[in-house]
């Protein structure tokens, strides 16, 4: 690494953000999003409030919300004037001055760092990279149980808003890449806590990680909910994995397997709503399944492959309440269940350490 003096000489006369990004990373529309603000002069900059919050009410999961929630705040960049905006990052061509010094500051930045100008990055000069060896998982094989999360993924946009992604920096001007995302916690495969049922509870980065490593047992519902988009999973279905698996282990985690996943493409598909009932048609947990697992077991939590734990004509989060004031978390949105064995594979929550979440993106994987 070089010194700080030297990279710091080396920034001196670097341009400001915006310069440096031309004009990228600014798709049409996007002002809008999440707090900025439209209607900026041609020759102004703002920064955002980076503790502006988007508040929502009873529906972060659709149609079973009563409490106040927040989405996690996202601080906006600095933003171009409104006529520099354009398609998907692309910016308005560079000037000659503009190219010089961003040359000039790539140049001094690969001094600073040893490398031989811009031809290095392309992996000209380097050392030369390891042979990867196979991570060892003694005859395991591992499933993701995780939904790509993008700016496309299905969300109730009553009450959340679309997935953004916005680039800010670019390879070839800066010589990396980086973006920035704005998002609800709830969005995609995420974590429920016990915070987002109830205040003074944990919240997503006080969950003990022994819990979010568990034996994973899914029970599947798969042509049940083929023919009815609001049936639940019941005790009688816990009975019967029993009846098939043997008791439910203690610490274990248990899934619901509607094939829902599948319909991720389809947004109409994956969040039917009804305007007459004004709910959404989608399966969840029975109450008396929830009870059963919280008093007759000892599971860390549960989950669904559907978009949340209550059913989505029940307007009172009942499920939710019963699992998170518990001390337990679920998880929604799961993917793949079906690739998975009713029991023996192990569940592996990589949930996002958000300070003060009341849930978090995760990767559920399950070694099987």
């Amino acid at each position: 690494m070089c010194s700080p003096q030297i990279l710091a000489a080396a920034l001196a006369e670097a341009p400001p953000h915006d310069d440096l990004c031309g004009g990228y990373g600014h798709p049409a529309g996007a002002h809008h999003e999440h707090g900025a603000h439209a209607g900026r002069s041609a020759d102004a900059h703002h920064q955002h409030n980076a503790t502006a919050h988007h508040q929502h009410n009873a529906a972060a999961h659709p149609g079973h919300h009563t409490a106040t929630h927040h989405e996690l705040g996202a601080r906006a960049p600095h933003e171009r004037s409104a006529s520099a905006t354009h398609e998907h990052g692309r910016g308005a061509a560079p000037t000659a001055e503009g190219i010089g010094r961003r040359r000039a500051l790539r140049t001094a930045l690969g001094a600073a760092l040893g490398i031989a100008g811009a031809s290095a990055a392309a992996g000209a000069i380097g050392a030369p990279r390891a042979q990867a060896q196979p991570l060892n998982l003694s005859g395991f094989s591992v499933r993701d149980l995780t939904h790509a999360v993008g700016p496309e993924f299905p969300v109730f946009n009553l009450y959340v808003r679309q997935p953004v992604q916005r680039q800010v920096m670019f390879e070839e001007i800066i010589g990396f890449n980086t973006a920035e995302w704005t998002m609800n916690e709830h969005t995609g495969t995420h974590i429920d806590v016990p915070a987002h049922s109830q205040r003074g509870l944990a919240h997503a980065d006080a969950i003990p990680v022994e819990n979010l490593v568990a034996p994973l047992c899914v029970v599947r519902i798969t042509e049940r909910a083929a023919q009815d988009n609001t049936t639940e999973l019941h005790v009688e279905d816990l009975l019967d994995w029993e009846r098939r698996n043997g008791r439910i282990p203690d610490g274990a985690f248990v899934a619901m397997d509607t094939g829902w996943y599948h319909r991720v493409h389809d947004p109409a598909a994956y969040l039917p709503f009804d305007p007459l009932r004004l709910a959404l048609l989608i399966p969840g947990i029975g109450p008396d399944a929830a009870e059963f697992l919280l008093t007759e077991r000892s599971i860390v939590g549960f989950g669904t492959d559907s978009s949340s734990l209550d059913v989505g004509t029940r307007f009172e989060p009942m499920v939710h309440r019963m699992l998170l004031r518990s001390g337990r978390y679920g998880i929604e949105n799961l993917a793949a269940l079906d690739t998975v064995p009713e029991r023996g594979a192990t569940l592996v929550v990589g949930a996002a350490k958000l300070r003060g979440g009341f849930g978090a993106p995760v990767r559920a994987l399950a070694f099987v």
